[in-house]
């Protein structure tokens, strides 16, 4: 088939259908790989368990299955307490079908951040959200998401349908305070929408995690109290070890090169990176370009949180759409930089479906700190490429800085075209549409 008979094939509603089709067959393929897996669901039961603590009044931070302790805020135990009143295999359904739909619609709202939105129709955003749910799924933190029973894309989907929101909208907030309230790494975007000067969605974001804790106290006083009154909440050690591979985190990584963990050496590299990472993506915000900001915030969040297993990975999964998007409308204007740009994702993606954070062979925990070179690279892949958007953002924004020193415009210049994106989304944004797009959003302006 021709690539003009693909596009027929592909345009109008009966193009998303079909998709659509597509998407559902390559998803229950993907569910039927993930049942057979040893993973068996297994934090869909550390889930059910902790419900079912908190249902029957029992210690909810002294249950385990498998060995695996419930690690997760009190208040995730409450939201999650329709999957331990239902049978086993009716949880498993439910959970693999929530995570089958939002899967697609998190890539949707991603392309609804602005200046993405100025770039692609709704029906167009639609279709390519769908088409890139059908292989991104296989990534490795989508693939296990899935086979653990996750439910770190539902959170997704909540943190990116709070930065779509209209900002005069009341409700604007409430979707991250909720995530962060099930699980602590959406706090960032918290911190994202005050330095970003949303000042009414970050006060409204903040109470809606300050209720989930009430609600926590509220079910079970003693957790809650364990969690956050005894600051729990920060210690590491409750998660799991931090030289396990499978934790994706610059602690985690750290801890692997020095053979030992680093002490208060990683104070200091969490605070500059994230630092770093919230000041890019608050310039980036500022200036309306909520897409890299997002996509930033959230490579910052799973570096300096002591513990990101692989598939709290999937946070991230959107950026490599976004960015995928940007480099294919520079293809003209930069031919040579959207190539670069076009096969480092393809790699990452490589990466992601082979999976080699998580083929290294189970050890004892004392070996874990002494790998060997190959397993040691393979352990923080995505440590590496994280650290590197965040170095290829800090270059961008002093090229820009630069660039304005040595040519500041003129008055007219400012007028004409006021403060100008530069991001690593954003950048597309100058670049010409595509055939059958949409003209690309006024920098800065309201999608």
């Amino acid at each position: 088939m021709g690539w003009r008979r693909w596009g027929d094939w592909l345009t109008g509603r009966p193009g998303l259908k079909r998709l659509a089709a597509v998407y559902l067959t390559s998803a229950l393929i993907c569910a039927a790989v993930t049942a057979a897996t040893s993973a068996a669901f297994v934090d869909l039961h550390v889930y059910r368990a902790g419900a079912s603590a908190v249902l029957h009044g029992q210690g909810l931070y002294g249950v385990r299955f498998w060995g695996l302790p419930f690690t997760y805020p009190p208040f995730a135990a409450v939201a999650l307490t329709p999957f331990a009143v239902v049978p086993w295999w009716l949880a498993v359904a439910l959970m693999m079908a929530a995570n089958i739909a939002a899967a697609p619609v998190m890539f949707y709202l991603a392309l609804r951040l602005r200046p993405v939105a100025g770039w692609l129709a709704r029906q167009d955003a639609a279709r390519l959200a769908v088409g890139a749910a059908v292989v991104a799924i296989w990534l490795e933190p989508a693939f296990t998401t899935f086979a653990f029973g996750q439910v770190n894309i539902l959170l997704t989907v909540l943190v990116l349908a709070d930065l779509v929101i209209p900002e005069e909208s009341w409700f604007k907030g409430i979707a991250t305070g909720v995530a962060a309230g099930i699980k602590l790494i959406p706090l960032i975007f918290i911190v994202y929408l005050a330095v970003t000067r949303r000042v009414r969605a970050a006060t409204v974001a903040a109470g809606a995690f300050a209720a989930t804790i009430a609600i926590g106290y509220a079910a079970t006083p003693a957790a809650s109290r364990y969690f956050y009154g005894d600051l729990n909440f920060v210690r590491s050690s409750r998660v799991g070890r931090l030289s396990n591979d499978w934790n994706q985190s610059l602690l985690g990584a750290v801890a692997r090169d020095l053979g030992h963990e680093p002490g208060s050496l990683w104070l200091i590299a969490v605070f500059v990176v994230g630092l770093v990472g919230v000041a890019l993506a608050a310039q980036a915000g500022r200036r309306g370009d909520d897409a890299t900001g997002y996509c930033l915030c959230a490579i910052t969040a799973l570096l300096v949180t002591p513990i990101s297993w692989t598939h709290h990975w999937v946070l991230a999964l959107p950026a490599l759409l976004l960015a995928a998007l940007a480099a294919w409308r520079r293809r003209v204007a930069e031919p040579r930089q959207a190539k670069a740009w076009l096969v480092a994702i393809g790699v990452l993606a490589i990466i992601g479906w082979s999976g080699i954070a998580r083929l290294e062979p189970r050890m004892a925990p004392a070996r874990e700190l002494h790998l060997s070179p190959i397993w040691l690279a393979a352990s923080q892949v995505y440590v590496v490429a994280g650290l590197a958007v965040l170095l290829l953002a800090s270059l961008a924004y002093v090229r820009q800085k630069m660039a304005r020193r040595q040519s500041p415009p003129s008055r007219a210049d400012e007028s004409a075209n006021p403060r100008p994106q530069r991001h690593l989304i954003g950048q597309a944004a100058r670049a010409a549409p595509a055939h059958g797009g949409t003209p690309p959003e006024r920098p800065g302006g309201e999608s």
